[in-house]
């Protein structure tokens, strides 16, 4: 892979050329990656708004009708339902993995098939993630195995 970086002082806004002979798998991560990087959301602990990026997010869950972020040291409450993180995130390493969870694929750091069907995903801070059935074909896809 060839990276060329140009500088110019007519740019307002840095732009992004992928030349390739086709799309594979890496493209498409490195696309999701870049992609992922230019997303932030934003959410409260103690009353305070934060800015968080979406690389330091883990995954987004639901509790009591609730949408709660978690990074790896903070819980964040949000305003946002999961089918708008889901519409917001589209084509990113952040997929839905079950009715009530969210997940970044690049905090995962091994799966384990479960006897049910479902698939156990351990995540860089030591929790697990459970992946419904229903989702795990296009989590599999996504993860390219």
């Amino acid at each position: 892979m060839k990276i060329q970086i140009e500088k110019s002082v007519d740019v307002r806004e840095p732009e992004i050329i992928i030349k390739c002979k086709e799309v594979n798998e890496d493209i498409e991560r490195l696309i999701s990656g870049i992609q992922l990087h230019c997303h932030t959301i934003t959410g409260k602990v103690d009353g305070k708004t934060h800015f968080l990026k979406t690389e330091d997010i883990l995954y987004f869950d639901t509790v009591d009708e609730k949408v709660f972020i978690y990074s790896s040291d903070k819980i964040y409450e949000t305003s946002l339902r999961l089918y708008e993180i889901e519409e917001k995130f589209t084509d990113t390493s952040i997929i839905r993995v079950s009715k009530s969870a969210i997940l970044n694929l690049l905090k995962v750091e091994q799966v384990i098939p479960l006897l049910n069907g479902r698939i156990k995903a351990e995540l860089s801070n030591g929790e697990a993630i459970i992946i419904s059935r229903q989702y795990i074909r296009n989590f599999k896809r996504k993860l390219g195995i």
